[in-house]
Formats: structure tokens, C-alpha cells, sequence
């Protein structure tokens, strides 16, 4: 069995806050709603480029695991594990002291939220 396969995700952002009803993923202002499903953008050939050691023992995966391609291609989003449930979060804010609307705009996205037992 795959240490992947031992991989649990909690995903209560996703659970507990509002979605854009919106499935379709284009450029738009997303209303009342905290974050939009997404499915990512596959890279060619992802590669570690660096990993924390420290983070990685928090959350029970070897460093050996860390360099290994199947871990490159879940952490890159080429491959979606089935507990995962990948979103885009919204946000705004003030600049200058004036609201400055929606700040987000998908390009950062959540691939879910890996817990243990720890």
C-alpha cells in the first residue's frame, strides 16, 4: 500500500464556508461566497525543488517520500488525490484607505488539508 493512500484530509474550509456556485473557471468578481472549486493546471515534468524537513516529520512523511515523483506529482497538482478537494480562495482589502474589492484571483490554490494524527 501506498503511503499516499494513508494520506486523510479534513477539507472543512470547503465543507463550512460558502462556494461559488460557478462551476465554469474564468476571470470574473466572485460574490458572497469565500472560495471557488478549481481544478489545477497540470505541469510538465514537476520537480522538489526544496522541502522543509521539519514540516515534513510534523506531518509523518520521510524525506524520502519528499523526493520521490508520486510526491511531486500530488504537491504540483498533476495528480488530485481522491480526498482532495482543490479550491481557489477569495479575498479583498484596503489599499490607501480605500477598499480595493476582490484581491483573488485563482492563482493560488488550496490542494486540501492534509491532517494526522498529531
Amino acid at each position: 500500500m501506498s503511503v499516499f493512500a494513508n494520506f486523510k484530509f479534513n477539507n472543512r474550509f470547503v465543507e463550512q464556508l460558502p462556494a461559488d456556485p460557478e462551476k465554469n473557471n474564468y476571470t470574473r468578481q466572485v460574490y458572497e461566497s469565500c472560495f471557488s472549486f478549481v481544478s489545477p493546471t497540470t505541469v510538465s515534468n514537476p520537480k522538489l525543488v526544496s522541502f522543509s524537513p521539519e514540516v515534513a516529520a510534523m506531518l509523518d512523511i520521510s524525506p524520502e517520500v519528499c523526493h520521490s515523483k508520486k510526491f511531486s506529482d500530488i504537491f504540483s497538482g498533476n495528480h488530485v488525490l481522491q480526498a482532495m478537494q482543490p479550491y481557489a480562495a477569495c479575498y479583498g482589502g484596503h489599499q490607501f484607505g480605500n477598499w480595493a474589492g476582490q484581491l483573488g484571483d485563482g492563482r493560488a490554490i488550496t490542494l486540501g488539508e492534509l491532517i494526522t494524527p498529531n
